[in-house]
């Protein structure tokens, strides 16, 4: 609704962001409709249109000890929004607000008080004057609530609109306008970004004024619902219910296990959407927040007596209430539901031990007259145990008590400065935990420039005992049959991922003994990593092995390298020199190049690119490499890569005069070799960056290939020639169109032959002429038409026809004008009429619909309207 209606004032939908920030280092998750905006209000990218609308997914943790203890706060919500990257401004934007709110969703514009910034005369103008809003309904407050601004940068008065839930919801001084009440709900919030502020407190007027709106779908929800909170919205009822099915518990029959029932509502329901966008359980950054609210809500499912593992019901449920506007949920459910899973059942197997530990300390602090909780004590069940923190501080308020937090953060210190490095496995430099315990005089050398097969010493050996998330390394003297694991030699013709070239696969032998490596990476001190599988035999440090690089898959990628130099060069030549790499991938199936450009790249540049590269394969020219002192390597115009630091010395990689780049991958032999190329994809990836995915060689052909069949089989399902499946398709989607307007007359005659002779049944009430008749299997649509012919029929008054389909009904009520003047209103007669049926509805005064799960209760339902419809008549 929201999305389609300014769709229609010329925005360009666009479906939700990844709550994961791209390209901003600010936030560790999207928690505005804005934020994955930015580019765009800052001029660092060029917006798609510079009007767009989205519905965004967002989490907001920062007032976290507040969820579930009342009913607005929660940490997932969706934020509509309609944005004005320099186009629309103040007009346009509070206009189409009321417009929407009134007229769309029908909110009573009596019930709505806006807000503006103090000295903000233009909205305020705008509100009084072409508005129509009355002087006293219209507010001024401070900067505090309504000037937007953040440090140094665009900023701006914003124009609040609040709606009147009425005295049922509040009558104390603090339910009034801009009070703290539940009474005055903030429904929709729109940012006037109009000025730059120095960081000193001088504004400036912006060239280019924005806007940017947020309204909170869920609170929009509250109001068109008609219920106290946001955890009583249909969606979120519905997953208070599975919960209260699972603890046998109803919600709202004790106010202590309502905010359990809460939390763990809301909490699952952040970690679900987290999760489909690959935010992952850890213990910082975003996963920690992962985990952090997990490990909450399965703490108060405990409290409730949930069974051990719950979240994963709960999460498919959410999924279920939500795949239809994120699809993305139902595809990835099986991964969701794993990753929940697998995360509580860590947290169950250290929560019971966790808690014994927790109610010994507990019990030692009474003894001694104690209410802080030791940094140390603290810490230890957060390292040992698993205790985020916050879980520790929660279990202790709920005592009165508090944590000593400048003490945990003291521990947690020492245990940083004392691990050997940092935790996490860099592109290149692997985990350094384990690693760096290796004598730092083993090195490796690499001769896989120029062969593919070497003999060697094996050097080092680490067994995996755990996985990537959860590592469990050990530096041993054998790996056996079975055993994964890490082998390190002197010498080897494998290269280590590097320069965004993924590392070659292959194997490693010795007397019957088989190492399959499956990933070659650079460890700190000059060390290559070959991990992978024992299949066969064993190993033992200090033997003579055998290593095997994958030709293949060496060549393949050789092909793909290349290509990206050639690919740099092209875009240089039709963009500009502007044009720099700003990262890639190669593999043995394709490659990927990102690059500075600040617009899409047509598709006639994109083809003038893909010709310019196909030629140079097709002159085949020699790939020449040649290390060269730095400075003298600069002096030749090579083009240095993305992201690398540089010795003294350093690999030149030229192409006759058409590409010159530093450059350590590997390449082929000459540009011929590369056979073909072909753009897959171009995209933005970042405020300034494009990304080109492309294919060359076997990958392309098979790629070729495989389009071929999909042709062939859509010509087979088709019965036409492969040539002829455009043709086909055109004569379908002619039959289809015109079956479905045969479809719609024929729903037409059904519809209005299922009437009978219910102009018969003409009545007066009051003096005003009334129909209340029922049909069968007629749907909404139709019973709208049909609705419309008998008012047409009567002249004046009004009519109400009941369907039933199945075991569902459909309601709809239309008064004329005359009958409106005498009191008639549709839309409340079909609220009074609608529980008879077992549904809800309403609607304007002229018209109204509603639909029911009881068709038993339609002859009940009609004679009750006539009774509503006499108590409205004047």
């Amino acid at each position: 609704m929201f999305l389609d209606f300014f769709e229609s004032k010329d925005h360009l939908k666009m479906k939700s962001f990844s709550l994961v920030p791209h390209n901003d280092n600010s936030l560790l998750i999207i928690n505005s409709g804005m934020a994955p905006l930015k580019p765009y209000f800052t001029g660092q990218e060029i917006p798609p249109r510079n009007r767009v609308t989205t519905c965004q997914k967002c989490i907001r943790t920062g007032d976290i000890e507040n969820i579930g203890h009342d009913g607005r706060h929660g940490t997932f919500f969706e934020m509509l929004g309609n944005f004005s990257f320099g186009d629309y401004f103040k007009p346009q934007a509070i206009a189409w607000a009321w417009e929407f709110l009134t007229k769309v969703v029908e909110l009573d514009p009596e019930r709505l008080y806006p807000s503006v910034y103090l000295e903000d005369d233009e909205a305020y103008d705008i509100w009084k004057n072409e508005i129509g809003v009355p002087e006293e309904r219209i507010y001024r407050f401070g900067k505090e609530d309504n000037f937007w601004e953040h440090g140094a940068g665009p900023c701006g008065p914003c124009s609040e609109i609040y709606y009147d839930r009425g005295e049922k919801y509040g009558t104390g001084p603090e339910d009034v306008m801009g009070g703290e009440g539940d009474r005055f709900m903030e429904v929709w919030n729109v940012v006037f970004s109009q000025f730059n502020n120095d960081g000193k407190g001088n504004y400036t007027e912006l060239e280019h004024k924005n806007i940017d709106t947020g309204m909170g779908l869920e609170r929009l929800a509250v109001i068109c619902q008609d219920v106290y909170s946001l955890f009583d919205v249909d969606t979120n009822r519905a997953m208070m219910d599975l919960i209260g099915e699972m603890c046998g518990t109803t919600y709202e029959t004790d106010d202590v296990k309502d905010i359990s029932f809460r939390i763990i509502a809301d909490h699952v329901k952040s970690c679900t959407f987290m999760a489909s966008d690959g935010i992952l359980p850890s213990n910082e950054g975003r996963g920690y927040v992962f985990r952090r609210l997990l490990r909450r809500a399965a703490r108060h499912g405990r409290m409730l007596g949930m069974p051990e593992k719950f979240m994963s019901k709960l999460a498919q449920k959410a999924i279920d209430l939500s795949c239809d506007g994120y699809p993305e949920l139902k595809e990835k459910e099986a991964m969701i539901t794993r990753v929940i899973e697998q995360e509580e059942e860590r947290f169950n197997q250290t929560l019971n031990k966790g808690l014994e530990i927790l109610e010994e300390i507990e019990k030692q602090m009474e003894a001694e007259g104690k209410t802080v909780l030791s940094g140390e004590d603290a810490f230890r069940l957060y390292d040992t145990y698993g205790f985020p923190i916050d879980l520790t501080k929660e279990i202790m308020e709920d005592k009165g008590w508090t944590v000593d937090e400048d003490g945990f953060q003291k521990a947690m210190k020492v245990q940083k400065d004392t691990a050997r490095g940092a935790r996490k496995t860099s592109n290149y430099m692997g985990r350094s935990d384990i690693y760096q315990q290796l004598d730092a005089s083993l090195t490796t050398e690499f001769v896989g420039y120029d062969q593919l097969e070497a003999d060697a010493s094996a050097t080092a050996l680490v067994i995996n005992r755990g996985n990537e998330d959860d590592p469990d390394d050990e530096i041993v003297e054998v790996l056996t049959d079975g055993d994964r694991g890490v082998m390190i030699t002197d010498v080897t013709p494998f290269y280590a991922t590097m320069g965004g070239q993924e590392g070659d696969t292959g194997v490693i032998e010795k007397d019957g003994a088989e190492f399959i490596v499956e990933k070659t990476v650079h460890l700190q001190g000059g060390k290559v990593a070959h991990h992978g599988k024992v299949v066969r035999g064993m190993f033992q440090t200090g033997d003579r092995v055998s290593l095997k690089v994958d030709r293949e898959a060496r060549s393949l990628t050789a092909r793909n390298h290349s290509a990206t130099h050639l690919l740099h060069a092209a875009l240089m030549e039709v963009l500009g020199s502007h044009v720099e790499q700003a990262g890639s991938l190669v593999e043995a199936k394709r490659c990927r190049f990102d690059f500075t450009h600040f617009q899409a790249v047509t598709a006639e540049e994109l083809k003038k690119v893909e010709d310019i590269v196909n030629q140079k394969i097709a002159e085949e020219i020699p790939v020449v490499t040649e290390v060269l002192p730095i400075e003298e390597a600069r002096k030749t115009g090579a083009v240095a890569q993305f992201g690398e630091k540089y010795g003294a010395e350093v690999r030149v990689v030229e192409m006759g005069e058409f590409s010159r780049e530093f450059c350590g991958g590997t390449h082929v032999k000459n540009t011929g070799d590369i056979q073909a190329f072909h753009i897959l994809s171009e995209s933005g990836v970042a405020a300034g960056v494009r990304r080109i995915e492309a294919q060359t060689s076997k990958g392309l052909f098979e790629y070729y290939a495989g389009l071929e069949s999909e042709l062939h089989r859509a010509a087979q399902l088709l019965k036409t020639a492969p040539a002829d499946v455009t043709e086909k398709i055109e004569s379908l989607q002619n039959e289809i169109r015109e079956l479905n307007s045969e479809n719609q007359k024929l729903k037409s005659e059904i519809a209005n032959a299922s009437l009978g002779s219910a102009e018969d049944e003409i009545s007066e009430i009051k003096g005003v002429k009334f129909i209340a008749t029922a049909v069968e299997n007629v749907e909404m649509n139709e019973l709208r038409n049909l609705g419309d012919q008998l008012r047409q029929k009567i002249g004046e008054g009004v009519v109400v026809i009941a369907s039933k389909s199945g075991d569902k009904v459909n309601l709809m009520a239309t008064a004329t004008d005359g009958a409106i003047a005498q009191g008639a209103h549709a839309g409340n007669l079909i609220k009074g009429i609608a529980a008879l049926v077992g549904g809800g509805g309403g609607g304007r005064p002229n018209m109204a619909q509603a639909g029911g799960k009881n068709p038993a209760g339609i002859p009940e339902a009609l004679k009750k309207a006539a009774e509503v419809l006499e108590s409205q008549i004047k």
